[in-house]
């Protein structure tokens, strides 16, 4: 697309409780909801749930959301139909989707069938990570760990990798302030 050369974004994100879709979210935070007693918490990264918007500006039409449920604990969600993709990363726990039981570190891909999306939890808490989004139906070309749309895309992507131009390596151990420094002295 149009965005894969853009200049790229990065920002931290503070946790912003939300009651409902009336709430207003500020910007630089990220909608976390609480429902069912506190029995599952909902962080909107991108995209929307239940009417409330994550305040960040995503150049497609995305949804990531993590979603936390505690034992036995039930969720749903409608994920919109113009979203061909949806995948879950199950990373702690076990849930049920219909029929079907999922273990840890699972990936599920799910099928546009149906309206709503529906998780239970099973044998304590689960901890999932939901991406959604609409298909770009672009051209792909791959190699190793670059994607773009064309061969000379990806060796233009590489040579931009080996000059720096797509960031700079740092340590994990950085604070938020450095990091921030960091990425700023290196975009």
């Amino acid at each position: 697309s149009d965005y894969k050369m853009s200049k790229p974004n990065a920002e931290l994100l503070e946790a912003h409780s939300v009651e409902s879709a009336s709430t207003p979210i500020p910007d630089h935070t990220t909608p976390i909801v609480k429902e069912n007693n506190d029995a599952t918490t909902t962080t909107v990264v991108a995209g929307d749930y239940k009417g409330i918007r994550a305040p960040i500006d995503c150049p497609t039409n995305v949804s990531m959301m993590r979603v936390q449920l505690s034992k036995d604990s039930s969720w749903t969600h409608s994920i919109p139909s113009s979203h061909e993709t949806a995948i879950i990363y199950l990373r702690k726990g076990s849930i049920q989707i219909g029929s079907q039981r999922i273990p840890p570190h699972y990936t599920v891909y799910l099928t546009s069938q149906g309206e709503e999306l529906s998780i239970q939890s099973l044998e304590g808490e689960a901890d999932i990570l939901l991406l959604s989004g609409e298909p770009l139906r672009e051209p792909i070309a791959s190699q190793g760990s670059m994607v773009m749309n064309t061969q000379p895309e990806i060796q233009q992507a590489y040579l931009d990798y080996q000059l720096g131009k797509m960031g700079r390596p740092w340590s994990e151990k950085l604070s938020d302030e450095e990091w921030q420094q960091h990425v700023k002295n290196n975009p």
